[in-house]
């Protein structure tokens, strides 16, 4: 009796984790839209599918046999998959890396990271409008909406190779309004690929989703790669005007310029676009897609929602928006203030480390089983030491603590780097734990992802550019 009791609760639980996954599939809308989160979902997504092939990061903890290394794939499909998912937050991550030239030249300054991260963050209104044109088209395919994002992100990063320095006088202030419309173009390709690209890899087999992923993490690894083969050029020397007593700043020029640099941007974005039209169209990948049927019946069930009130829940949601507001709305904004003290070199360190920091945590939590609640408690709580003095060096700038020593800017680095990857793995941890609510409680989750990085993004933005907190320097003082 007690074998056979053992036999149909197995079968129950196969069957409801078949429904949530189905179920979660369609309805995910969830994913961190700020500047590098482009990988820390992947344990929450990979599961869209995964009867046989099974998703690494959970695999252990769920017994399941890991067959993706020695199923049968197609190479080509997977590098075309990786080359697509490339293009999903390269925008953001490579306008990013590049912020530590272009404070220097754009009337901004050190302002400019928190008015970029405020454009991100309105770049989610293309959710809204794609759940609009699908109101207003059902039936229209979802690989026409993809080609045009994708379109739209590469002209986006093509343009602003051109336009970034053009300025607007807004008020009394010069504003880089050409550089942030633009930002904010680039940016609806990764905000909206959360509820367009996941769904379409339903059509294909398993073994694919891990490549795409993949493709994701490269969006903000290979960006900084080219950042550090720029350079940063050095420090600013302050000359004086010929025929004149006014002394303004030059700067040493950097093995390529942000024009070059955003032209690989995309062309890169480029190759993202013409490997999904290769996707979608070859017909030799047929062999490479699945039927919809099973997944459909399965969505006919239902499932036990949690409750969402619960003391577990209310814990963990309020931490992933905390997480959120740190990672994509306070951190971001307040980079500059925090690393230009200890000269352009520590900030461009600062931002090309910390931005592979993210996808290289996000891989160790796929690959690696996920820590207990109790460590990852004591990883966050050892890790408030960097954040607090991140924050203080901050609210000190323009002379916080050690600014013109090696250690200082040793300290200020690595401390970047380590709150980075800390928080990038906290967050893909929370997204994990909370595939348990099934469809309701990733719902929660992108709820709270959402809410918190808008949250960060606006205070910032105020506290940066509207009171006197941070402050930024003459570069050449008279």
């Amino acid at each position: 009796m007690w074998k056979l009791f053992k036999l149909v609760r197995s079968r129950r639980r196969r069957r409801s984790n078949k429904i949530e996954r189905a179920s979660r599939a369609r309805r995910f809308t969830s994913l961190p839209l700020s500047v590098s989160v482009h990988a820390c979902s992947i344990c929450g997504l990979q599961m869209l599918n995964e009867d046989k092939e099974a998703s690494l990061c959970l695999a252990k903890e769920e017994g399941i046999n890991i067959r993706m290394r020695g199923a049968q794939r197609r190479v080509l499909l997977d590098v075309l998959m990786m080359c697509w998912g490339m293009g999903t937050w390269l925008g953001v991550n490579g306008i990013y890396v590049q912020l530590p030239l272009l404070v220097e030249r754009l009337p901004e300054g050190w302002a400019l990271p928190s008015s970029m991260v405020l454009a991100v963050q309105l770049a989610n209104v293309g959710l809204l409008v794609y759940g609009f044109l699908q109101r207003l088209r059902p039936n229209s395919l979802d690989s026409y909406y993809i080609y045009g994002l994708l379109t739209l992100g590469t002209l986006a990063l093509v343009l602003n190779a051109f336009l970034y320095d053009q300025t607007s006088v807004i008020g009394a202030s010069e504003r880089s309004m050409a550089f942030l419309t633009l930002t904010f173009f680039a940016a609806l390709v990764g905000c909206t690929s959360s509820v367009l690209f996941y769904p379409y890899l339903r059509h294909f087999r398993d073994v694919y989703l891990a490549t795409y992923f993949v493709g994701e993490g490269l969006s903000g690894f290979i960006p900084s790669i080219l950042a550090l083969i720029q350079g940063i050029g050095g420090e600013p020397e302050c000359l004086p005007v010929q025929n004149s007593t006014l002394i303004v700043p030059h700067y040493p020029p950097s093995r390529f310029d942000s024009t070059a640099f955003l032209l690989m941007l995309g062309a890169l974005s480029a190759v993202s676009l013409v490997s999904f039209i290769t996707i979608n169209k070859y017909k030799g990948f047929n062999s490479e897609r699945v039927t919809m049927a099973a997944a459909a019946k399965d969505e006919e069930a239902t499932t036990e929602w949690p409750e969402l009130l619960a003391p577990q829940w209310v814990i963990v949601l309020a931490l992933m928006a905390v997480l959120n507001a740190l990672h994509n709305g306070v951190l971001p904004s307040i980079q500059s203030y925090s690393c230009m003290p200890y000269g352009t070199q520590a900030y461009h360190l600062a931002v090309t480390l910390s931005a592979m920091a993210n996808p290289a945590a996000c891989l160790a939590g796929v690959w690696l089983r996920p820590i207990a609640i109790k460590a990852l408690v004591a990883m966050l709580s050892m890790t408030s030491v960097p954040l607090l003095y991140i924050l203080a060096t901050a609210l000190l700038s323009p002379a916080p603590p050690l600014y013109s020593s090696v250690l200082g800017e040793a300290l200020v680095v690595i401390s970047w780097v380590v709150v980075s990857g800390t928080v990038s793995y906290a967050r893909m941890w929370v997204y994990a734990w909370a595939r348990r609510g099934g469809a309701r409680g990733m719902w929660a989750c992108g709820a709270a992802t959402q809410f918190g990085s808008a949250a960060g993004s606006a205070l910032l933005f105020l506290l940066v550019n509207y009171t006197a907190l941070f402050t930024q320097p003459d570069v050449c003082p008279t």
